[in-house]
């Protein structure tokens, strides 16, 4: 693994760490195609088994309002989002362990616990009612954890932006967690489960120190003969005097 995150990390990032943005680019369309291959079976697998219903108590009288699709539609910008947010290989990594894990986890429980939600009747008359009636086509599976709410929050967690900034996104973020709700594609718990999992994947994926010879090592190693360098070069300076060496005018 250390070697192929070597080669990864040379083949997306430059010699300063930072990605490069369109092979960026590329790695996220390669993660959109793997997500596809992977959710889609699993939702047309859960069609016909026994199934658990989630609704708690009082939930069943919260309204549906179709308007919210806009914030539900949010998430499928993602990408574009990661693309222009992520900067450098370490919080790519970072991301793309969390998601892995959010998946697996995700995938499991959809296997183990399958979750049915009754859709209610939809009317087209309207941009969102239109976009919702899209969503609708796929099976009304997959739910418990809320993969739209767990990978919202992982995007807000590693996008590097200011404070304010992150802020706002969390706002998003919530924004886009009741969504799914009141359109009624997910039970309240799958959305607190979403939340949990994204924030547990993020910290289990914290680095936990790069194991030397990977490019980082390298690229420390050699930031550092740089510095060691600079610093003699000063401390000969400092030896001969600003002016000149030791007794010259």
């Amino acid at each position: 693994m250390g070697a192929l995150d070597a080669r990864l990390e040379r083949w997306l990032s430059d010699a300063t760490g930072r990605v490069r943005k369109p092979r960026l680019a590329v790695a996220l369309a390669v993660g959109y195609v793997v997500f596809t291959a992977t959710y889609v079976p699993i939702n047309v697998f859960s069609v016909g088994r026994a199934a658990h219903v989630l609704f708690l108590p009082g939930e069943e009288r919260l309204p549906f309002l179709p308007v919210f699709e806009y914030l539900y539609v949010i998430t499928y910008f993602i990408g574009a989002f990661l693309f222009v947010t992520i900067r450098d290989y370490v919080t790519f990594r970072r991301l793309a362990v969390a998601t892995g894990l959010t998946l697996l986890v995700a995938y499991t429980t959809y296997l183990v616990f399958p979750v049915y939600f009754e859709r209610p009747h939809l009317e087209v008359t309207s941009l969102h009612t239109w976009l919702l009636s899209l969503e609708y086509m796929d099976k009304p599976y997959n739910h418990f954890p809320s993969l739209h709410v767990a990978l919202s929050w992982l995007a807000v967690l590693a996008a590097q932006v200011s404070r304010p900034a992150r802020a706002g996104l969390s706002l998003v973020a919530v924004g886009i967690s009741l969504s799914t709700v009141f359109v009624k594609q997910h039970y309240v718990v799958d959305v607190l489960y979403g939340c949990a999992l994204a924030g547990v994947a993020w910290r289990l994926s914290a680095p936990a120190g790069r194991p030397a010879g990977t490019i980082t090592a390298a690229r420390d190693g050699r930031l550092g003969a740089r510095v060691t360098s600079a610093s003699e070069h000063q401390t000969e300076a400092e030896w001969r005097g600003v002016d000149g060496p030791v007794g010259g005018v």
